[in-house]
């Protein structure tokens, strides 16, 4: 449960940074201010590279937008 509320406390170009890193991007161009707080929460390794924690709360955010997504579908039929 703590991997969804670090989820929601990331900034959204945040999110959007891990979310390219999952696609097989990089964090080439973006600010580095972003860089630094995605590497000192542990997300991001020394390299830019998505770490097995941000993969999981990544995922995780994942499931559970597509589980409230059926959830309303469910709702509305």
């Amino acid at each position: 449960m703590s991997e969804t509320l670090l989820w929601d406390g990331l900034t959204k170009f945040e999110r959007r940074a891990l979310i390219k890193l999952f696609g097989g991007g990089s964090l080439r161009f973006d600010h580095p201010e972003v860089v630094q707080a995605l590497r000192a929460r542990g997300l991001v390794d020394e390299h830019d590279a998505l770490a097995m924690p941000g993969l999981l709360v990544l995922t995780l955010a994942i499931r559970r937008q597509q589980a409230e997504a059926r959830t309303r579908i469910g709702m509305a039929a």
